[in-house]
């Protein structure tokens, strides 16, 4: 998405998708930091946090985005906006601006969505949705979208750094004669990250919209310091760079009590919304607040206990008595939440693993196709027999496995959350399939789309013949393959 600023320039951003269930307070768990920061772990040791996007073209909750910028904002971007004046072209125009406060990276934002209302309205609008304005990114939506987002699985974004189809310094400017040599760099020089982000570790580190704060070993510390600045710079060794990267900031000059900037310090921009757009999405999200902890055992609505616990506080008259009743009914709303939270994850990993199965159960086929050809093709041969023999045995341990992942999704989950969890998963494939050929993309919303109707057809009649999914598949495969 590319929007216009003054003196005839633009701004390229990337849309992050962060693909969740059809309710307001869903969200996406998120791991932040690495456990390979010898001597940084009080900045960047590992927290899980959530992340979830503002912005939603269709005012639904289960298609919410955010918008990042692709590169750092450069010396002419910044100069077009804070300046009088229109900057002259020139070769430095398009290095990544550094020096600058925090405070002024946050009135740039400030005057980018001014500018933005009175010259572009319908544009913001159309491309993130009414309400739209430009800020810095948290500290969450930066390091997801440095990590890859969807477009890598969550095993791969853990890691220390986004995957990299050759050496490091083809992404990253970072400290030495090889790269930087002490020198910002012109932005998007070097290779993009997954999401098509450049220079997104390294050249500038950049502001977020956190102030500092420190971790322990298990959460966010309390108190709250300086700047943020995130993904290292030119001054970073090779050695150091990693995405988990944080620095702390001073915000003012301690000696003349003046904003105050740093050297190979920049910023990129995001794009986010307000939640609180109307008294529809107000009530809207206090029923998703309502069901979001509801427990999802089948039992008779009378007698769920979360709300007989809120009854039996509201009618004692004792105040310490009702205060302890409703500690207690929020703890049990706290660990349900919890555990739905879990729950979605793991019917996630049960409709992939279903997909998958269709997947191996259609190389299956083809592989015993092609052995039956060549054998048929060449004559009698022992070697060959045996080889299809296995062919045939692998065949019926995917079978097994499949109709253990149908059982499993039946068995263990409502179909309403297996539905959802079937469009998670959707979004999130779509994502990181961006760069497939179209056969691979269509292919694979076939196989997970045929595994959830075949959850509705299993729940629908528990003594299926599995034949008759087998059917299926083989089909698909003729279809696929013409055979």
């Amino acid at each position: 998405m590319i929007l216009p600023i003054r003196c005839g320039g633009a701004i390229a951003f990337r849309r992050v998708d962060t693909p969740v269930a059809s309710n307001w307070l869903a969200d996406e768990s998120l791991q932040l930091g690495n456990s390979d920061i010898a001597g940084q772990e009080h900045s960047e040791s590992i927290r899980h946090d959530s992340i979830v996007g503002s912005l939603s073209l269709d005012g639904a909750p289960d298609d919410r985005f955010y918008l990042i910028g692709k590169y750092e904002v450069t010396r002419d971007q910044y100069a077009a906006v804070m300046g009088e004046d229109c900057p002259e072209p020139s070769d430095d125009g398009s290095i990544a601006a550094d020096g600058m406060s925090w405070f002024d990276a946050q009135a740039f934002t400030i005057r980018y969505t001014e500018w933005l209302h009175a010259n572009a309205p319908e544009q913001l609008a159309a491309d993130a949705g009414p309400g739209a304005f430009v800020r810095l990114p948290t500290e969450e939506e930066w390091e997801f979208a440095a990590r890859g987002g969807q477009a890598v699985p969550d095993a791969v974004r853990r890691q220390r750094l986004f995957p990299m189809d050759g050496p490091v310094d083809t992404y990253v400017w970072f400290a030495g004669y090889k790269s930087c040599d002490g020198a910002l760099q012109p932005v998007g020089l070097l290779k993009p990250n997954p999401l098509g982000l450049f220079d997104i570790i390294g050249n500038a580190q950049e502001y977020v919209i956190d102030l500092y704060r420190l971790r322990t070993q298990s959460r966010a510390h309390g108190q709250v310091g300086g700047a943020t600045a995130r993904g290292g710079s030119c001054l970073t060794t090779e050695a150091r760079v990693r995405t988990a990267e944080r620095a702390e900031l001073p915000l003012f000059d301690p000696e003349t009590g003046q904003p105050e900037g740093k050297p190979y310090t920049g910023f990129r921009l995001s794009i986010g919304a307000p939640i609180l757009t109307g008294q529809t999405r107000i009530e809207k999200i206090h029923d998703d607040w309502v069901a979001f902890g509801d427990t999802r055992i089948q039992i008779d609505p009378d007698q769920d206990p979360i709300e007989a616990l809120d009854d039996i506080a509201e009618a004692q008259e004792d105040p310490q008595i009702r205060d302890t009743i409703l500690e207690a009914a929020q703890t049990f709303k706290t660990e349900m939440e919890r555990r739905n939270a879990i729950e979605m994850k793991s019917a996630k990993s049960v409709m992939l693993s279903g997909m998958l199965m269709i997947r191996d159960y259609l190389v299956g086929l083809d592989d015993i196709y092609r052995l039956t050809q060549w054998l048929q093709a060449g004559g009698p041969d022992p070697a060959a027999d045996a080889v299809l023999a296995r062919a045939h045995e692998r065949l019926d341990i995917t079978r097994d496995v499949f109709l253990a992942a149908l059982v499993h999704a039946t068995d263990d989950f409502e179909q309403t959350t297996l539905d959802t969890a079937e469009k998670t998963v959707g979004q999130e494939t779509r994502m990181r399939l961006q760069s497939a050929t179209d056969r691979t993309r269509a292919t694979t919303e076939r196989m997970l789309s045929m595994f959830g109707e075949f959850t509705r057809q299993y729940r629908a009649q528990t003594d299926t013949d599995p034949s008759v999914f087998y059917h299926q598949i083989e089909e698909y495969y003729s279809e696929l393959t013409g055979r």
